[in-house]
């Protein structure tokens, strides 16, 4: 098989792999669509993300649903040319964190196109997969495979909208209108919110927003976004929900948050950042991280199969497997796109 494996910076090389072997648990997935994801970007133009730094060549994208082609002996829920979509986290099941129900944070997850864990696992770069069959949802026919590879980032979102406790009802604030802050976008309209304003640095994003579904849109470099913000919340927002992983995004957010209101972190931050701390104590501020997601997958499949949410209109670009190095590139530069997905 062919797959696309990540050698170091900017260094994404077409090689010929054997197709792997399927364990007794496991099923191998044909890839149709795998989408490119923001930590995809950046372990492909930096070289790693955050903490997680690739220690060998390996294959990247976790964002992908195909076809069942073969299964291991054990598994009796799927069958060979069933359609579904892959959850690529793998947690042990054992640690006090998995036994507690929030294996997101699992001590020994496993994650597939991730060099979280080591041995690292190859993702949906390369054209076949094995995977666990617990970690397949076969998806129905109303279904395209687009909007299930849709489903992991669709995920994120409902679960950084979780983490607020409730937005129905409340005026929302979301900076940055990449992929997730879209997604939770059209998560907490559907959850019931009332204002939502969407903040960005690009023109098309914060059109796009509007779109969606979006009350306002605001420009953070506007020397007047503060006050714009606030004229549109009249008393300051009550749920925050941090997507950008700039700190003067934080910042922004603990700013514009209401006495008493939520912050959720989203986006991936540098280790160490100056933030106007001290809000959180004076305003009492609830400030929450949100990292991947636990529990809502399937919740993701039902909201899109039901049609609740429409993830088509994000996938703004498809390329065709061999054009990988091109879809990376419009995925690293942002122009006029949200989701750039790989068909194959």
């Amino acid at each position: 098989m062919k797959s696309y494996l990540l050698h170091g910076k900017q260094d994404l090389r077409l090689e010929e792999r054997p197709i792997p072997e399927v364990l007794p648990h496991q099923v191998l997935i044909r890839v149709r669509r795998v989408g490119i994801c923001g930590s995809d970007v950046h372990y492909f133009w930096h070289g790693y993300i955050g903490s997680f730094v690739p220690k060998r060549p390996f294959a990247l994208g976790h964002e992908f649903s195909g076809e069942v082609v073969e299964v291991g002996r054990e598994v009796q829920t799927l069958r060979p040319g069933q359609a579904v979509a892959v959850d690529p986290s793998m947690p042990c099941g054992t640690c006090s964190y998995c036994r507690g129900g929030r294996y997101n944070l699992c001590e020994n997850m496993k994650f597939l196109g991730s060099a979280s864990c080591d041995p690292h696992l190859d993702g949906a770069f390369g054209e076949y997969v094995p995977v666990p069959a617990v970690n397949c949802l076969p998806i129905p026919e109303a279904l395209s495979y687009g909007e299930a590879a849709m489903l992991e980032p669709l995920s994120v979102a409902v679960h950084a909208v979780r983490r607020a406790g409730t937005v129905a009802g409340q005026a929302v604030l979301i900076t940055g209108a990449g992929t997730i802050g879209q997604l939770v976008l059209i998560v907490a309209r559907a959850f019931g919110a009332d204002k939502i304003v969407v903040s960005d640095i690009d023109a098309f994003s914060r059109e796009f927003a509007l779109q969606r579904g979006a009350d306002a849109v605001l420009d953070p470099r506007e020397a007047t976004m503060e006050k714009e913000a606030m004229d549109a919340s009249a008393i300051g927002f009550d749920v925050v929900f941090e997507a950008t992983g700039v700190p003067s995004a934080l910042s922004n957010a603990l700013r514009l948050a209401r006495r008493g209101g939520t912050v959720v972190q989203i986006g991936s931050l540098p280790a160490d950042v100056p933030i106007p701390a001290n809000l959180i104590m004076a305003k009492e501020l609830t400030v929450a991280g949100s990292f991947r997601s636990a529990h809502e997958f399937s919740m993701a499949l039902n909201l899109a199969a039901a049609k609740r949410i429409d993830l088509r209109p994000l996938i703004t670009a498809t390329f065709p497997y061999a054009e990988l190095p091109q879809a990376m590139d419009l995925a690293v530069l942002k122009q006029n796109t949200i989701k750039v997905q790989l068909e194959l």
